[in-house]
């Protein structure tokens, strides 16, 4: 479990990740839908932009940090990852059509636990490079 807890490891996957997530953000409208099952209309291409920044500033401070992480920032990263799989389900749930493609349904599969798995690893290795 030591390395699974590694900050520095988690770190490094957090930047990986979201810089995956950001790359799609930033896609063409004519090649997002085929690429991700995203179906958007013009007012969500343009939050997917707009949230693409957002992505690749926590890829960054991931990336900058990632040889000497700090508990507390792991806690942030952490939060939001719980988060992110918290409003995927959300979404799924409430929102008509969120994930109405066979590709969208199983990137949220997908998404879904792997979020939570890193949020709870970034929760737990926060914890222990604290004492």
């Amino acid at each position: 479990m030591g390395r699974l807890t590694d900050l520095r490891t988690l770190f490094t996957a957090v930047a990986a990740l979201e810089v995956f997530y950001f790359v799609a953000t930033i896609l063409p409208p004519a090649l997002l839908e085929p690429a991700t099952g995203w179906v958007l209309g013009p007012d969500g291409h343009w939050l997917a932009k707009l949230l693409s920044v957002a992505l690749l500033s926590q890829a960054g401070v991931a990336w900058v940090l990632r040889d000497r992480p700090l508990p507390r920032v792991a806690l942030v990263l952490a939060f939001y990852q719980c988060a992110s799989a918290l409003v995927d389900v959300a979404a799924w749930l409430m929102v008509d059509g969120a994930f109405s493609t066979p590709l969208a349904r199983v990137g949220v599969l997908l998404a879904v636990p792997s979020h939570a798995l890193l949020g709870m690893l970034l929760f737990v290795g926060a914890r222990r490079s604290e004492r």
